[in-house]
């Protein structure tokens, strides 16, 4: 995957109509998959509408199914803030499992592939929470819009609890320092 350093150096040729060069802007391009937006937007100069255009119609010419906004640019800059905390108690809305929020992406960080084999595509444009399930191993990455406080006020049991965190008091789990592993 090319690196968010490169992505000033790849949107200079976004303007270059040769066959040979828009294939390799758009093969780049996509390489990002879904934190494309994310990147394009923590940008110190973030593109403009006219070439969010232009890179939404190489990504279509590509058949890669991303799309990044043409509000990225702007006051608000596309961000939402996140409504859930580190440590909170969470129910998912259609799975209906419950778990705690132990790390946050501010958008969509998994690649393509992963996020069209769902069941649901929920906005990429929204905080994602990595949540340790409860009563199981399993970690999930789910976003906001998908999530609900649970107020039970009641421990998680998982296995990765102890690694992330230091106590659950008053409700909700205390943080420790150990860093949660980014996506590969």
């Amino acid at each position: 995957m090319p690196k968010r350093e490169d992505l000033p150096h790849i949107l200079r040729l976004i303007d270059d109509d040769s066959p040979v060069v828009k294939e390799k802007v758009s093969e780049a391009l996509a390489e990002f998959g879904t934190a494309l937006e994310y990147e394009l937007a923590n940008m110190s100069e973030p593109p403009n509408r006219e070439n969010i255009k232009k890179i939404n119609q190489l990504l279509k010419e590509r058949d890669v199914r991303i799309k990044v906004s043409e509000n990225l640019t702007g006051e608000n800059g596309g961000d939402i803030d996140p409504i859930f905390e580190i440590g909170q108690l969470v129910h998912h809305k259609r799975y209906g499992y419950r778990g705690v929020i132990v790390e946050f992406d501010a958008t969509c960080e998994a690649d393509a592939a992963w996020y069209w084999s769902n069941q649901s595509q929920p906005d990429l444009e929204q905080p994602w929470y990595f949540v340790l399930v409860h009563e199981s191993q399993q970690v999930t990455y789910a976003a906001q819009s998908s999530l609900e406080p649970d107020n039970s006020e009641l421990p998680i049991e998982h296995p990765l609890v102890s690694e992330f965190f230091l106590e659950f008091w008053e409700g909700r789990y205390i943080r420790n320092d150990r860093p949660w592993p980014r996506h590969q």
